[in-house]
């Protein structure tokens, strides 16, 4: 990704270069190729390049047409043969035009409405240099982000936050009410950052401001998607194949050869195996990275997980000869060190414990020369979606005798039965109550984070939650399609915390599961392409076969990234102990995490690595969660996080 930034000063007075050169400073690694300025009077923009695409040779952003039109442009166009050709574009031309180009014309051409006729990612700043003007828009699946600060005299708009720091005037004050939202692990469908006044755009948004009024728009709802409907079964199966090619054909261009994490999943093997296919055509093979876990651990496979990938990558590559596997080990670094710097790179973000092994592929992919990484990421809701909300469809429905034999196929049916079909349709208010009955009357968040109870009340976090997505520990969604929607509103966070590693690491994680087009047809399918007679995610498992062997095709079980999470906090259980107990004299990071509790949770470690999906894990894993956010909090208020774990010898 490359960093984009733009300031508008609403007072009419000029936009000083020193400010400028400030945003550009802080967004040099988002773009780390080229940067380039531009002041226009009360306007003045900032443009850092990361050389990914071929076509990136010939950027040269800002981009001006006519002395009217400027334009910034962070992202990648997948469907550039089908918009040149729309607006008369020669073949060689096109060879050497930038997709910032080919996003300014059709701007020009078609305004607003030019948003909605690309197809990848991408961030957009523009300013109508006569009518003053300036309109930003982020891409339909939120996979390019942007930042921004608006008060009575200024508008300023950046890929990040830090960027906005770099102006006089913007406030770097801690927004509480986030930080209670990412501790409790809420989805979150709105534009707040971590950061108090500073806001985000919603992917498939614009953000225009004229005259100093800011206005909101959406050009891509997703509840607006056609219903997909064809006469044969096989019919879904060659579209849906169709759709996953060209999304993995266009993740691959790249200035480099790209590689891939890969897993035992159906995600993320599925594209690995395309994506092979396509290099082979050109000569080139396929580099593959797998986080595994540290030498030595050793669990036993339980009936629905398994916690080692290895051996399914190893048949994977077995039977794809053009797929050069790479098994990543965790790094040995202590953890709390491992913890603040994925923080200080990352920010504010829930997942701590995946996102380490995340990073280290990330470093691994870059230390041998790659800039592109593919992966399966969301591939859940659309790719390998596993259709279970279809049962209860089918008993609202009274089809009493296709869901008799559902249930009856089905290798796992008193869960089918309990979870998918009566859990949905009990009434709201006394599915929480028994919810209530399980936690012993704790808290919904009690057994998987450990924010401070008078915090969680102050915030009104599960007040906020039922207001504004989804009920903590609430009913399943009857509706599948709607919680495939909700699990897509949910990515913000995680886009945001992508954007800063990408950063770091230099490497541009692309996700064909998240294509548009893709899950535009995933989404609109019925949801009888996913789950047929017991068998979950039938629609992928059909697309591959043959492709993937079938080890992984058929396998049930589905893997846990960090299963070695366990020995690695217990070796440094001392440690940890001790940095709780030095975070407990900031005031600011006691009222936010619960130490006390962390404390005593440290002081009472189990013997043996708690059962899978059990409470004890849940709140045991909760201590990094909550050490990530103190850090966070610690930096944001200025008194140097986690000094000690990142000063002391490991």
């Amino acid at each position: 990704m490359s960093g984009i930034a733009a300031v508008l000063n609403l007072d009419g007075s000029a936009v000083p270069q020193s400010e400028v050169e400030r945003m550009a400073n802080v967004l040099r690694p988002y773009g780390p190729d080229r940067q380039r300025t531009l002041l226009r009077g009360n306007v003045g923009f900032a443009f850092c390049l990361h050389h990914l695409t071929p076509e990136d040779l010939f950027e040269r952003q800002p981009v001006v047409l006519d002395n009217r039109l400027v334009m910034l442009f962070d992202g990648r166009i997948d469907n550039r043969s089908e918009l040149t050709s729309s607006l008369g574009i020669s073949a060689p031309d096109q060879a050497t035009m930038p997709d910032s180009t080919i996003a300014l014309r059709l701007f020009d051409r078609w305004g607003e409405r030019a948003f909605e006729r690309i197809v990848g990612v991408f961030a957009i700043i523009a300013m109508d240099l006569q009518t003053g003007d300036m309109i930003c828009a982020r891409d339909q699946m939120g996979l390019r982000i942007l930042n921004y600060f608006h008060s009575a005299k200024r508008f300023a708009i950046a890929t990040v936050p830090e960027a906005l720091f770099a102006l006089h005037g913007t406030p770097r004050t801690l927004n509480k009410d986030k930080v209670a939202d990412i501790l409790v692990r809420r989805g979150v469908h709105n534009e707040a950052t971590p950061y108090q006044g500073i806001h985000r755009v919603l992917p498939g948004s614009t953000i225009r401001v004229r005259s100093g009024r800011l206005s909101k728009g959406r050009f891509w709802e997703p509840e607006n998607i056609s219903d997909v409907r064809f006469k044969r079964d096989n019919d879904y199966v060659e579209a849906f194949q169709e759709r996953l090619d060209a999304a993995v054909k266009a993740s691959l261009r790249s200035s480099r050869v790209p590689c891939a994490s890969i897993t035992g999943g159906l995600d993320s093997s599925s594209i690995a195996v395309v994506a092979a296919d396509a290099l082979a055509a050109n000569g080139y093979r396929l580099n593959t990275y797998t986080a595994v876990p540290e030498a030595g651990f050793a669990m036993e496979d339980l009936g629905g997980v398994y916690f080692d990938e290895t051996p399914y990558v190893r048949e994977i590559a077995e039977v794809n000869p053009n797929i050069v596997p790479h098994f990543i080990p965790p790094n040995q670094h202590p953890i709390l060190e491992q913890i603040a710097e994925q923080t200080r790179i990352g920010g504010l973000t829930g997942g701590i414990l995946n996102g380490l092994w995340c990073m280290d592929m990330f470093a691994a992919a870059r230390a041998a020369g790659h800039n592109v990484m593919l992966g399966g990421d969301m591939g859940n809701i659309t790719m390998s979606y596993d259709g279970r909300p279809w049962l209860t469809a089918l008993l609202l429905k009274g089809r009493w005798l296709r869901l008799f034999n559902e249930i009856r196929s089905s290798h796992r049916w008193r869960s089918r039965i309990r979870h998918h079909i009566l859990a949905p349709i009990v009434p709201a208010p006394l599915f929480r109550r028994y919810k209530k009955w399980r936690r012993k009357g704790n808290p919904p968040w009690y057994d998987f984070s450990a924010i401070h109870p008078e915090f969680a009340e102050r915030s009104g976090v599960v007040d906020r939650a039922a207001r504004e997505f989804l009920t903590l520990n609430g009913e399943p969604c009857r509706d599948g399609r709607l919680a495939r929607i909700m699990d897509l509103h949910c990515y913000g966070d995680t886009a945001d915390w992508l954007a800063n590693v990408r950063a770091h690491f230099r490497v541009d994680l692309r996700t064909p599961a998240f294509d548009r087009p893709l899950f535009e047809f995933c989404l609109g399918i019925p949801e009888n392409q996913y789950l047929r007679d017991g068998r979950e995610r039938w629609l992928i498992r059909r697309a591959m076969k043959g492709r993937l062997p079938d080890v992984v095709l058929n396998n049930q079980k589905r893997g846990h990234q960090a299963a070695d999470w366990f020995p690695k906090l217990t070796r440094e259980r001392s440690r940890i102990t001790e940095e709780v107990r030095r975070l407990s004299a900031n005031a600011d990071v006691a009222s936010i995490v619960d130490l006390q509790r962390l404390v005593a949770m440290l002081d009472n470690w189990p013997a043996r690595q708690p059962p899978e999906f059990s409470a004890q894990q849940g709140r045991l894993q909760a201590i990094p969660e909550a050490l990530g956010a103190a850090y966070f909090v610690e930096n944001v208020n200025g008194t140097n996080y986690g000094r000690s774990v990142l000063a002391s010898p490991a």
